[in-house]
């Protein structure tokens, strides 16, 4: 039976339009009149401007309430091409006049200018829109547009676009939105920040067409509209179907229930006082019984669209899929059991209009589906009226396995293309498949990889991935794995990757990010699908279908899809491996050198090339607005981070990556070249170097300075190529040279970065055992001659820059005479491509990696290839032990770099060595001499040292020999260390501690501990430590007394340097002997009182202590006579 899912399966009363799609009518805030010809000859005003009107009782801050104006030229496409966003505020029921460009200098200032911009609509046409938000959006598609209007030639104006405007006229409103623009507006006298003048015009309703419904099944409703009069308008209706009826503000809406013709007339009644006008209009509408049900294969048809376009059709199928969020609004349904219609498709997609449905059935749900048959972005679909279960269940969906097209073999001549590939993929767009075969990712660069109408990504994260059916690998770009000149060895090849390739969607239509500037972030919120801190989905990875995907076509591109949104890590429906690999794989070999292209390492950040006046410098923002990365610096700025923050974390990756491979030489290509920006030329480099070391270890990592001989500054890019080296493994022998002669106009390297060469050796060897490594980094691709035969444009340029380098290379290998020459850096150019054969016919091998043949240094377009290489001459070839190109840049999102910080909700960024750059490093393992064992000589240890007095620091001087000892001297008593020296010419000076010894004679023990030459060895030192003589005084208080009357106390002062003494002193007086313990450097003598007049002289007497010796001296003090 069939049972009807009441009030929970409703559809939207709006049917999808392929054509723009009609906004809202505003009712806060509207444009008002826009005034395009300012400034021209005979202009009423100099200046063009667009007025808003404020239609509620309450002001609208722009701060609180974000919005902006935007302009799209007629011929435009995609965003505004300008935005200005709102300042200030506007008052309840007022005006706002946002004054823009002017063609000339003719007519009067605009009155009542509320704000100044830039603003210029072209006076032939274009679309100006009301938006909600600071960011460009599309005019034609997005819902954040509040009002719009389309003049003159606009391509998206509100059905149909206003008209009429010249030097004297501006297009001014003159009803309330009812979303046509040639009825909301007119031309007239401009009115800036004032009432437009409403003609008296008649009212008028305007028919809405015929329209149709099916019985038991909602209406795609449409709201009635009129012009003239007064406005609002209030609307009756006689003679509407039963169960369809209209609202006094015209919106038509219901479920028939009775079939027939009727005939009905709506009426308006306007505003106007003290007598409403009133007008009627009369149109058809019929109401049909509900058709027969038809298989799905009858509407889809057996050719690229269904036959039945248009046409209200009824149909039955097992839901496979539904999204009741991400945008798409709809689900799949497919008949049941085994494909008996193999050249029609038996699955189409059934669409709830814009607003979706309110309650989505269930996969697995068995379903009856009334709606319009028709095609979307080149899929068909029923836009459905009504949705009702169906019991008992149709039965099951039998999945498919193998997606048509992709099952043809290498070298690709057998592989079906271009409309032969769509008709057999056509017979099952739309149906539920589960692949058992290896499927892998080929492109997870930006959430983009589908080339749009104009043949160009735009770099937009809309969710979706690029994979290969039937493949363990991901695709190779053609020419770096055939000949060139093959031409139909690389067109077979590329049959074979478009066979391949399909989308894998995240079923959504959402946009995540946007560029521009600044970019749209609208869905910066939601988490992106796929990628999450620690799940990444790279190119490579090979997946696994936990559950079916729908395979279906939109914009062009087949493509799969799960069975529900996608938000983060799709658990429970695909899972991937996770590839990152967490260091190279061994290479052997005694040295590693390595290359790597650092993607724009520049320490002049943006922001201080413009606070030192040097520069302007536009910015990429996160979505909080704060600056990321430079868009545009000139005059030929930096190139990489905005600021410090972001200079930072792009730093930390680099050094992650860098000391992780722990190659012993690494070629490094686009470093910032300093000396444009008025700084020392290695500052760059250098800055890198103290910050590798600060991670691995003071002294680790060296740069190798740049030649002495360099071509003029003004010759030099902005970027450059260098070396760093660990000179514990590796030694310089000779200067760097620098091919410094072919960077002029007309020359080999005017385009591009001069060839640096530097000759290394295993530290410790002779230099006899010198190696010649020469980094490279030619023109790319982007520009430059075009591209005549799939090798990239400006290849003419890398022709000539590889023979250049043959030459210099020869050069340098018979100045330095050596043997062995590796060519190292980013070539721009793939493997099989004109300058690598060049230099292959120069008798350079191109080295693969031996951990894994198929791994490459880059991926673009979805494809991998090496751009970066490392290769030998024979001598050179014959000490190379391995290779590997460690896949952690170009495999991964871009959403990982740094560039990308706080993008997304989702925080990918980690100062790890993932997406440090956007190119692998390679790593060569190099056999080398060893340097000859050393000859390790007997030593002896000696030292002298003066006698100090106990309280004073001393000394040890220690030699030994020979003087060509390294290494360091201990000085120790009974085992306890006293101090150390690091040996200079075999000597140095040991350090012994005030205080460290008490008085007495040692016998100190020296310990040298050897190096690599010298033999360690031990011998003692004697060292004397002598009593301090102390300092000591003594006063008599008061000097002076009576007899018998006062007494006299004696104060003892006992000091010495370093420490304060101990122990007792002694006065003797007048016959009489006094004791005190001296406490604190003092001792006080209370004499007794003395009768007798006369001078006395008190001897004091310091008996010392352990560190101390004896001392003496007198106080004197007077009696006086009475």
């Amino acid at each position: 039976m069939v049972g009807t899912l009441a009030a929970t399966l409703v559809v939207s009363p709006l049917a999808i339009s392929l054509a723009s799609p009609a906004q809202a009518a505003s009712t806060t805030l509207v444009i008002s009149e826009v005034y395009i010809n300012g400034g021209s000859a005979g202009a009423v005003h100099t200046n063009k401007y667009v007025e808003l009107r404020n239609l509620t009782g309450a002001a609208i801050d722009f701060t609180a309430t974000p919005m902006s104006v935007q302009y799209r030229a007629p011929g435009s496409t995609g965003n505004s091409t300008t935005t200005v966003p709102l300042t200030g505020s506007i008052g309840a029921n007022g005006y706002f006049t946002l004054q823009g460009g002017s063609n000339g200098a003719n007519g009067t200032a605009v009155p009542g200018v509320d704000q100044t911009s830039s603003i210029n609509p072209g006076g032939a046409g274009g679309t100006v829109t009301l938006v909600s938000g600071a960011s460009a959006v599309d005019p034609s598609s997005s819902d954040l547009v509040v009002d719009k209007l389309g003049y003159g030639t606009s391509n998206t104006p509100e059905t149909a676009a206003a008209s009429g405007n010249t030097v004297a006229l501006s297009i001014q409103r003159i009803a309330a939105d009812n979303d046509n623009n040639s009825t909301e507006f007119t031309a007239q006298a401009p009115t800036p920040d004032a009432e437009n003048v409403v003609a008296a015009a008649g009212l008028d309703a305007v028919s809405p067409g015929n329209k149709s419904g099916v019985v038991d099944a909602p209406i795609t409703g449409f709201t009635l509209s009129a012009t003239g009069g007064t406005a609002p308008y209030t609307w009756t209706a006689t003679g509407l179907p039963p169960g369809v009826v209209v609202a006094t503000d015209g919106a038509v809406s219901g479920t028939p229930t009775t079939p027939g013709t009727y005939s009905v007339t709506a009426t308006a009644t306007d505003s106007a006082a003290p007598t409403p006008a009133t007008d009627s209009v009369t149109f058809t509408f019929t109401v049909t019984e509900p058709a027969a049900p038809i298989a799905i294969a009858e509407i889809q048809g057996s050719g690229a669209a269904t036959p039945i376009n248009g046409q209200t059709v009824t149909t039955r199928g097992v839901v496979t899929a539904a999204y009741p969020t991400g945008g798409l609004n709809g689900f799949y349904i497919q008949t049941p059991g085994a494909d008996t219609t193999p050249d029609a498709s038996d699955a189409v997609f059934v669409y709830g209009g814009t607003s979706g449905f309110a309650v989505y059935p269930s996969v697995g749900d068995s379903v009856e589906v009334t709606g319009t048959a028709g095609e979307f972005a080149g899929a068909t679909q029923v836009t459905a009226t009504g949705v009702t279960t169906v019991t008992p269940s149709l039965g099951e969906v039998v999945l498919k396995t193998q997606v048509p097209g992709t099952d043809c073999a290498l070298p690709g001549t057998a592989c079906l293309t271009g409309a032969a590939l769509d008709t057999a993929r056509e017979v099952v767009e739309g149906e539920l498949f589960k692949p058992t075969a290896p499927w892998t990712v080929t492109d997870s660069y930006d959430g983009s990889p589908d080339l749009r109408s104009n043949g160009q990504n735009d770099g937009a994260f809309i969710g979706e991935l690029a994979v290969v059916a039937n493949s363990d690998d991901p695709l190779v770009a053609p020419t770096e794995i055939i000949d060139a000149q093959d031409t139909p060895a690389i067109d077979a090849r590329k049959a074979y990757n478009a066979a391949h390739r399909l989308i894998l969607d995240d079923a959504s239509s959402w946009s995540y990010f946007i560029p521009g500037n600044p970019p749209n972030y609208d869905r910066a919120g939601e988490p992106l699908p796929w990628f999450t801190a620690d799940h990444t989905v790279r190119v490579g990875a090979g997946m696994t279908f936990v559950k079916p995907v729908v395979f279906t076509q939109r914009n062009t591109s087949w493509r799969i899809q799960p069975q529900a949104q996608v938000v983060g890590k799709p658990t429970g429906m695909l899972e991937f491996e996770q590839t990152r690999p967490a260091a190279p794989e061994p290479v052997g070999g005694d040295l590693k050198l390595a290359t790597f292209n650092v993607l724009n390492f520049f320490p002049t950040t943006g922001e201080e090339f413009v606070a030192s006046g040097l520069g302007t410098c536009t910015y990429y923002v996160d979505r909080a607005g704060n600056r990321i990365s430079n868009n545009s610096c000139n005059p030929n700025g930096p190139r990489g981070a905005a600021n410090d923050a972001n200079l930072v974390r792009q730093r930390d990756k680099i050094v992650s990556a860098i000391n992780t491979a722990n190659a012993d030489i690494v070629s490094l290509e686009e470093l910032e070249n300093s000396v444009k920006f008025n700084k020392p030329r290695d500052f760059a480099i250098d800055a890198l170097v103290t910050a590798l070391n600060a991670d691995a270890g003071a002294g680790t990592w060296a740069a190798v300075p740049s030649a002495p001989v360099l071509p003029p500054t003004s010759e030099q890019d902005v970027i450059r190529n260098g070396f760093i080296y660990k000179p514990a493994k590796v030694s310089l022998v000779g200067d760097s040279v620098v091919l410094s002669d072919q960077s002029s106009a007309g020359e080999a390297f005017e385009d591009a970065r001069e060839p640096v060469a530097q000759a290394f050796k295993r530290a410790g060897t002779a230099d006899s055992e010198a190696f010649a490594v020469i980094v490279n980094h030619f023109k790319s691709k982007g520009s430059g001659t075009a591209d005549p035969d799939g090798q990239g444009n400006a290849n003419d340029r890398r022709e000539l820059q590889a023979a250049g380098l043959v030459t210099f290379a020869d050069e340098f290998k018979t100045q330095r005479n050596l043997s062995k020459v590796f060519l190292a850096g980013d070539f721009n150019a793939y493997s099989e491509e004109d300058p690598i054969q060049i230099l292959n016919d120069a008798g350079y091998t191109n080295l693969e990696s031996t951990s894994d043949p198929e791994e490459e240094s880059y991926s673009f377009d979805g494809m991998v290839g090496s751009l970066d290489h490392v290769l030998a001459n024979d001598a050179a070839l014959a000490t190379v032990q391995g290779v590997d190109i460690w896949d952690i840049n170009s495999y991964e999102s871009v959403y990982y770099e740094y560039a990308r910080f706080n993008s997304n909700v989702t925080n990918l960024y980690a100062p790890n060595p993932y997406r440090s750059s956007d190119h692998n490093p390679e790593i060569v393992g190099i056999k080398a001499p060893a340097a000859p064992a050393p000859v390790v000589v007997d030593t002896t240890v000696t030292g002298t040292a003066a006698p100090v007095d106990y309280g004073q620091a001393a000394s040890v001087a220690v030699k030994v020999a020979p003087a060509t000892a390294t290494g360091t001297v201990t000085l120790s008593l009974a085992g306890t260390v006293i101090g150390s020296t690091t040996l200079t010419s075999g000597a140095g000076t040991i350090a012994v501690p005030a205080k460290a010894l008490p008085p007495g004679t040692y016998t100190l023990a020296l310990s040298y501990s050897g190096d690599a030459g010298h033999k360690a060895s031990t011998g003692t030192v004697t060292h004397v430590v002598t009593k301090a003589t102390p300092t000591l005084t003594a006063k008599a208080k008061p000097k002076v007394v009576k007899p018998g009357k006062g007494r006299v106390k004696i104060v003892v002062r006992v000091e010495a340097d370093g420490y304060e003494p101990t122990g007792k002193v002694r006065v003797r007086v007048a016959g009489k002997v006094y004791r005190a313990r001296v406490v604190d450097g003092k001792a006080v003598v209370k004499l007794k009182k003395i009768g007798k007049p006369g001078r006395y002289k008190a001897k004091v007497r310091y008996l010392g202590d352990a560190n101390t010796e004896e001392a003496r001296t007198t106080a004197k003090f007077r009696v006086k006579r009475r």
